[in-house]
């Protein structure tokens, strides 16, 4: 019993102690956090921190894989050996943009402005670029098998030596385009407009050129659909 009412009675005398002597320290904690910088309390650069936009993150890295860039204005930059496998591009604007030998496998293009852009040796399968505009683009060397270029304007295109595989190219425009070499097998050019089309070497074999305007193109040593070799008047 003793011992414990001794313990109760320092108990007592410190918390006595320390309520007496609070109105004193007060003054010197409050003289001690006066003295801490404001900037280091400042809280406001953690509300302006926010994550990198996609448009950001492409410029920054030329990677950008299936994100969302549609609308954005990408023209004049120089994006070569960029990733953007499976982004949504629709509606961007591209023109003179330098894509020279980037990853654009199954990216929406669609209704995109890619007018004297550089896509030399860009890899653009299965991609989707219906109603984009290509015109005076340099696509030499470009892969675009499989790729859907419905309706697309692709006059004056640099195409020479390009892989179109089993594209979708009905009622597409290329007036005085280059395909010159370009291999179009199981290609469908119905209502295509390939009139004064550098077509020489090209082959065509099991396209369909339904309809395709062909006047005054440029068919020397081209492959036909059915695999004969132009040798006279285009029978289409």
């Amino acid at each position: 019993m003793k011992r414990t009412f001794l313990v109760l009675v320092i108990a007592l005398t410190g918390v006595t102690l320390a309520a007496t002597q609070l109105p004193q320290i007060r003054p010197h904690v409050q003289a001690v956090t006066s003295q801490i910088p404001t900037q280091v309390l400042d809280l406001k650069p953690l509300q302006q921190i926010r994550p990198m936009s996609a448009v950001e993150e492409l410029k920054q890295t030329r990677r950008c894989v299936k994100c969302d860039l549609r609308g954005a204005d990408l023209s004049g930059l120089d994006l070569s050996r960029a990733e953007l496998q499976g982004a949504n591009l629709m509606g961007a604007n591209l023109q003179r943009t330098l894509l020279i030998n980037s990853v654009m496998t199954q990216v929406n293009l669609t209704q995109a402005n890619l007018q004297q852009a550089n896509l030399q040796g860009a890899d653009l399968q299965q991609a989707n670029l219906e109603s984009a505009n290509l015109r005076q683009a340099q696509m030499m060397h470009v892969s675009l098998d499989q790729a859907n270029l419905q309706s697309a304007s692709l006059d004056r295109a640099e195409l020479r030596a390009a892989s179109l595989v089993e594209s979708n190219l009905k009622q597409t425009k290329m007036h005085r385009a280059s395909l010159y070499g370009s291999i179009l097998i199981r290609a469908d050019l119905a209502i295509a407009d390939l009139s004064s089309a550098d077509l020489r070497y090209a082959n065509f074999l099991e396209a369909n050129l339904t309809r395709t305007n062909l006047m005054n193109a440029q068919m020397e040593f081209a492959i036909l659909p059915n695999g004969t070799t132009y040798q006279g008047t285009v029978p289409y």
